[in-house]
């Protein structure tokens, strides 16, 4: 029989439950702009409740840059309509040339919560 885990209290409690996500419970209607413009704004509200910078690109609205207030990288977040996702995670030019291999993995392996214990 499989083991089944309660999911574990979130470390930092973010602010959700002021934000409106109706929108979850509503079944993907494909090519509806009512429904993707009011799915990224509840993803958008969402994310800044949580304490994170979100602006709307005005040309693709379904485009959102986010980040951390006085932080290193910018998350690139593109929204389709069938609620998928394609997103990008932007740091600049933050290693300094001539950065070792093992520097490069250890700023790397944090970011992506890469399991250190092994």
């Amino acid at each position: 029989m499989t083991e089944v885990c309660a999911l574990p209290a979130p470390i930092v409690p973010y602010d959700w439950d002021g934000v409106d996500t109706s929108v979850d419970e509503e079944i993907p209607e494909l090519l509806s702009e009512d429904q993707l413009d009011r799915y990224v704004e509840t993803v958008s509200e969402l994310l800044s409740a949580a304490g994170l910078h979100v602006t709307r690109d005005p040309g693709d609205t379904a485009h959102l840059s986010v980040g951390r207030p006085g932080g290193r990288f910018t998350l690139d977040l593109y929204i389709r309509d069938d609620r998928s996702t394609e997103w990008t995670i932007e740091g600049g030019d933050e290693t300094p040339v001539g950065t070792t291999a093992v520097g490069l993995a250890a700023f790397l392996a944090p970011l992506m919560r890469a399991d250190t214990d092994r």
